[in-house]
């Protein structure tokens, strides 16, 4: 696998290869640069060319969401969602990223830095089995360490987003159903 940084500038597209599996990946001229392979609701594995994490969402009443090296226990990163969507990436050394939606739609999301300067973009297009989108790269974000994650993990978060939209949509038909009758 290439490393991400040096694909930055080239067109980025995360696919979901088999359309009932919950696995994607990240390909840059038909070469795959990163995976994400959800192994239980939201528990799920990122990998790309020399690093792997995985994603947790927890806690119900105060949900975050948990990165982790690999076969570690101890936090990497932490994601606190905003109860407005989106929400700040807590790194090492207290630094902090903000994830939120780019337009009205929310079809589109960025990573900014603390000034709001976006740093990565995401397009994505959920279709009724599959889900696929676009990965852009500011240049100022190629030479960050943490790019890798950010691309894996917003990708991450756009999944879990678009399910909890769906759940949503789903309890309020069933309610609306139930109420008519």
């Amino acid at each position: 696998m290439q490393k991400i940084a040096e694909v930055a500038d080239q067109e980025l597209v995360w696919s979901q290869p088999a359309r009932l599996k919950q696995a994607f990946e990240l390909q840059a001229a038909n070469e795959v640069v990163a995976t994400l392979q959800f192994q239980r609701a939201s528990l799920a594995a990122g990998e790309v060319a020399d690093q792997q994490w995985t994603f947790k969402r927890e806690g119900f009443w105060h949900p975050q969401i948990t990165v982790r090296v690999a076969g570690s226990d101890a936090n990497l990163a932490v994601f606190k969602p905003a109860w407005t969507g989106g929400g700040m990436l807590e790194l090492p050394q207290g630094r902090l990223l903000r994830f939120g939606a780019a337009n009205f739609w929310h079809s589109q999301w960025d990573w900014s830095d603390p000034a709001g300067n976006p740093l990565v973009h995401f397009k994505s297009h959920a279709g009724l089995l599959k889900t696929e989108g676009e990965v852009g790269i500011e240049p100022v974000a190629s030479a960050l360490p943490e790019l890798p994650l950010l691309v894996v993990l917003g990708w991450y978060l756009l999944i879990l987003f678009a399910r909890d939209s769906a759940a949503a949509a789903g309890s309020t038909a069933a309610v609306v159903a139930a109420s008519a009758h």
